[in-house]
Parts: structure tokens; C-alpha cells; sequence
């Protein structure tokens, strides 16, 4: 685990026990808020991958598969109010949905 100079956690890595390959990856703020976390398989990102604004808030969530964008990604403004949808397949966005 990396610490920021305060102390608290940066980056925590999570590792299988049996084969060693990194499973999750946690990064914190220096306030102690988690910046952003998702999770591996094979070493690349795989599943559901959550990226958070400084105050706590959700900034984007994405969906990974075999490391590629996949499925509906939404964006979010700090107030918490969702302005972006994209849709991602083998990681090429192919459409997108802007809100006001």
C-alpha cells in the first residue's frame, strides 16, 4: 500500500492469493476519499470501475471487459446530476447521450 504524506492510503492493491494476479485496485484523495476503484481479471480491468469527485460524489462509472469499455458508461457533474451516457463496445464509444 502507497500513503499520501499525510499518511493516509493512496493505492491499495488487492492480489489473489493462490496465483498473485491483481484482483481490485482502490486509490484514495489525500482527505481520505476514495478517488476511484474496479476491479481485474487476467490483469486487465474487468467489471464495474467507479470514479468519485473529491467531495464523495460519483464522477463516472464504467464497465470493462477484457480492459475495453463496454456497456452504458455514465458521467456525472460534482453536484451529483448525471450529463453524460455513453455507450461503449470492444472499447469504441458508439453513442452518446448529453443532458442538460
Amino acid at each position: 500500500m502507497r500513503k499520501h504524506p499525510n499518511g493516509k492510503p493512496y493505492v491499495i492493491i488487492f492480489f489473489d492469493s493462490k496465483t498473485d494476479k491483481m484482483m481490485r485496485e482502490e486509490v484514495y484523495f489525500p482527505n481520505g476519499k476514495m478517488q476511484w476503484e474496479g476491479n481485474y481479471k487476467n490483469m486487465l480491468e474487468d467489471g464495474k470501475w467507479v470514479y468519485y469527485f473529491e467531495n464523495g460524489n460519483t464522477k463516472s462509472v464504467q464497465y470493462y471487459t477484457k480492459g475495453k469499455e463496454n456497456g452504458v458508461c455514465s458521467d456525472y457533474n460534482e453536484s451529483g446530476k448525471l450529463i453524460k451516457e455513453s455507450t461503449w463496445v470492444n472499447g469504441k464509444e458508439v453513442k452518446v447521450q448529453k443532458f442538460n
